[in-house]
């Protein structure tokens, strides 16, 4: 989150998080990839194709905090009403790892530096010109009236200037107001007790796969006459040359799994197999049908 906020955002345009307003506040990821879009520089007339790192899913969890808790502070404006209450898990996907602010829905725009000094330096450039130029003509008594009138069209001209520019930002900034809004509808997936079935089913999915690699490798690697230490270092091993992360393979709560299910035997010297695959179906098949008696 802390990189979020320090890095470069992938939209021109800061969002400021009021983190002070949580009693929790958590994020947990589901996986990186990196997406591809298309970018516009030099006022539009360049487009280039761009990387974004990403995370795949994010879950956030917040809490916030009570109405009384705003009203002390003075920011009964800022309080997100009655429904708000409580603890609230969301799920997003595909969120720029530089972006995760924009999945926060208590965020204030604010203005980049660039974009303070797109305001800033034309108006005191204008000063400084003015003061260099028609400084002098202030003292003098003959052409006074001159000087103020042409002062006073110089300043018209540089006035309308700045609000043109400043009117450019809040155009800017309503326009990725609406990019984030949208990016929340698009990118949130879930809300509450659907992401904790989600999670469960991640869970589930995660043990019926623990299970399922260490039958696959006993049984289609039957040769290498696996135990337990050297088919927990095969199975890591083949998830870093697959996936490239290094991953600590569970593999007695795998085993265990095959054990309860009957689908493997191991003897006394330690060595593990498992049923040829026609076999482990009768067996699977048998389990599925006694689960219920009737």
């Amino acid at each position: 989150m802390q990189a979020a906020m320090e890095g470069d955002s992938v939209f021109p345009i800061s969002l400021d998080i009021r983190s002070d307003e949580f009693v929790a506040m958590h994020l947990f990821k589901l996986g990186e990839l990196v997406v591809s879009d298309v970018r516009s520089s030099w006022f539009g007339l360049k487009k280039e194709e761009v990387e974004i790192d990403s995370y795949d899913r994010v879950i956030q969890i917040i809490q916030f905090q009570e109405k009384e808790w705003f009203e002390e502070r003075k920011r009964s404006k800022h309080y997100p009403g009655v429904e708000a209450s409580g603890l609230h898990l969301r799920l997003f996907k595909t969120v720029p790892k530089l972006d995760l602010e924009t999945i926060y829905p208590n965020t204030s725009p604010m203005m980049r530096v660039i974009d303070k000094v797109k305001i800033i330096a034309p108006l005191l450039g204008g000063f400084v010109t003015l003061g260099l130029k028609f400084g002098p003509l202030l003292v003098g008594a003959d052409t006074g009236d001159t000087s103020l009138s042409v002062i006073a069209g110089l300043c018209t001209a540089l006035g309308t200037y700045v609000l043109k520019t400043y009117m450019s930002y809040q155009k800017t900034k309503e326009k990725y107001q609406t990019q984030v809004s949208k990016d929340l509808y698009f990118k949130g997936q879930a809300n509450n007790t659907a992401v904790l079935n989600l999670l469960v089913d991640l869970a589930e999915e995660q043990e019926v796969k623990e299970a399922l690699l260490a039958y696959t490798f006993i049984l289609v690697e039957s040769d290498k006459k696996y135990n337990r230490k050297t088919l927990d270092s095969r199975i890591e091993q083949w998830l870093t040359e697959t996936f490239g992360y290094q991953i600590d393979f569970e593999i007695a709560d795998a085993l265990s799994k095959l054990q309860q299910m009957k689908l493997i035997r191991e003897e006394a010297d330690g060595l593990l197999s498992v049923p040829p695959t026609a076999e482990a179906l009768t067996i699977l098949d048998e389990q599925w049908d006694g689960i219920f008696n009737y």
